[in-house]
């Protein structure tokens, strides 16, 4: 997930990612589920969360909307984004940004 970056592919499912590891579906959602305690679109999305933080941290914002960043990320809607954001970091990605500018 992190050298090859596949949830930058806002198309990106199950299926595609266990074919890409040479495993089965169901061996892939077990090992997210076990592994890591979420479901497969949480895990996906944490990974979108930490780049779109990571950009916001390198002042990727001063040439791109949140929202541009946010598809960069592998977003493929607004509404989700926020929705997700909020869940993994209890804030919303204005308020994100605005603690990297104080």
């Amino acid at each position: 997930m992190k050298s090859e970056r596949p949830y930058l592919n806002p198309e990106l499912n199950l299926s595609d990612l266990a074919e890409d590891l040479n495993m089965s579906r169901a061996q892939l959602s077990q090992v997210i589920n076990t592994g890591f305690d979420m479901n497969f679109n949480d895990f996906v999305n944490s990974f979108r969360i930490d780049a779109f933080k990571d950009k916001l941290k390198k002042g990727e914002h001063k040439q791109l909307s949140l929202l541009g960043i946010a598809y960069d990320c592998g977003f493929n809607s607004k509404a989700t984004f926020n929705r997700v954001f909020k869940k993994l970091t209890q804030t919303s990605p204005t308020q994100f940004l605005n603690t990297l500018q104080s």
